[in-house]
């Protein structure tokens, strides 16, 4: 129980606004470790009340100093907006006033400059670029004095070009300082950057085998060469979310389906990576001030944004990468809350979802029928095609072997080689197909 942790007064009462009786699982196991000043890298879902694993402690320890005293790192600018509010909840109960600043791009840098001249911020939450800019290019922001130092969604830093800046802000703390990673997955690149600084750390997994939490509801509805704009609307007609995050993988796609959903009558919120600062800022609000039940995104908001009530993920189009359709299936079903990931797949999909189940990923196969949404007769038929597809691609690669020592674009050449190889053999599959239906008749 929180009880057990003996944290300051105002602490508990942020608490029991926020209607926290007790600690999440990530919370029970990172909380003592960060009042025990321990490093750690913490592999945990979405969803799992990671933010105030470390926002907890870090507020309970705050001193009177008026200096850095921790650090907040993070990948996109909506995550610091959303880690500063969830600050602020807990901050206002504090009799005396604790300095918490966002710095990330797009915002009033002579303000900054002028404040920070004044005075410090106890707390900072910002992207790596302006932390860059504030605290090695002008040497404003001293953040020297930090004595906890959190990155967060680390594999979404550690896959990014930021990897030099992040350097030499680390180089800027002192040589005892406490580090904190929180990832849904650890890159190899993290683990060898923190060794860099830290000699000693712990990596708590909680995410077990399964690669997203229990309760979410997979389901998988088969596009059949239909149009999958029309097979929205139909599937948007069927069910009723509270709110629902529809995907597609470009901004272009994702400027069609909210086009053609608003044709339909849905009143429609688009939500993308070319959005200015001011007009996401703005979308975000909106989104949360309940104006729209159905978002159609890119994948910028499946990374670094909780949006709270999420009850369904519609994925128009799956994700090229398996991690992208975890991170967004993970947008729902958040803490104790149940969700629902509905995405449509051709054809061509069914080795993807092999490699899906093959992770332990529980899929519900669906149809849309007569205006209901029905199981599938054909699912076990469907699986077994896909893990004998998944044979041929294995033969295909091992017949076109990729050398110890390669010439520059021969594995570009080879992947499309492979691509082209497949294509024909699926090709010849279909015309055979169509000529035993031909002796038949």
């Amino acid at each position: 129980m929180f009880e057990n942790y003996n944290f300051k007064n105002f602490i508990y009462e942020a608490l029991a606004e926020l209607k926290f009786k007790e600690p999440t699982e990530v919370q029970d196991e990172v909380i003592p470790k960060v009042l025990n000043d321990e490093n750690v890298i913490v592999k945990s879902k979405t969803g799992t009340g990671k933010t105030h694993a470390f926002l907890i402690p870090i507020l309970n320890n705050v001193t009177s100093d008026k200096e850095v005293q921790s650090v907040i790192i993070v990948p996109t600018r909506e995550l610091a907006f959303q880690i500063y509010e969830e600050t602020q909840k807990i901050t206002k109960f504090s009799k005396e006033f604790i300095d918490v600043r966002t710095y990330v791009g797009g915002t009033d840098r002579e303000n900054e400059i002028a404040r920070l001249q004044n005075s410090q911020p106890q707390i900072v939450i910002g992207t790596i670029g302006k932390i860059k800019d504030l605290a090695i290019d002008t040497n404003l922001l001293k953040i020297h004095t930090a004595k906890t130092v959190v990155v967060d969604e680390a594999d979404m830093v550690f896959e990014s070009s930021e990897l030099v800046e992040l350097d030499s802000i680390f180089a800027r703390f002192s040589d005892d300082f406490q580090a904190l990673a929180f990832s849904a997955t650890i890159p190899h690149e993290l683990v060898i950057f923190l060794n860099k600084y830290i000699s000693k750390f712990e990596i708590v997994d909680l995410t077990d085998k399964n690669i997203t939490h229990e309760n979410i509801t997979h389901i998988f509805i088969p596009t059949k060469n239909k149009n999958k704009h029309d097979l929205l609307v139909e599937l948007l007609n069927i069910v009723t979310p509270y709110l629902a995050l529809i995907f597609a993988n470009t901004k272009v796609m994702v400027d069609e389906v909210a086009k053609n959903l608003g044709a339909n009558g849905f009143k429609v919120g688009v939500l993308t990576g070319d959005l200015q600062p001011r007009q996401r800022k703005q979308i975000l609000r909106r989104i949360r001030n309940g104006e729209f039940q159905y978002v159609v995104a890119s994948d910028i908001a499946s990374r670094g944004i909780d949006i709270i009530g999420v009850s369904h993920v519609i994925n128009f189009e799956l994700p090229n990468d398996l991690e992208f359709f975890i991170h967004r299936s993970g947008r729902t079903g958040r803490l104790d809350l149940t969700g629902t990931s509905i995405s449509f797949y051709d054809f061509d999909d069914d080795l993807y979802l092999n490699k899906l189940e093959a992770k332990g990923l529980s899929c519900t196969y669906m149809e849309i029928k007569n205006g209901e949404l029905v199981d599938m007769k054909e699912r076990n038929r469907i699986r077994t095609k896909a893990k004998d597809r998944l044979k041929v691609e294995e033969l295909v690669h091992k017949s076109i072997p990729l050398p110890k020592k390669v010439k520059p674009g021969y594995r570009k050449k080879r992947k499309e080689h492979i691509k082209k190889t497949l294509r024909k053999m699926k090709r010849s599959k279909i015309e055979e197909i169509y000529r035993r239906k031909a002796r038949k008749k």
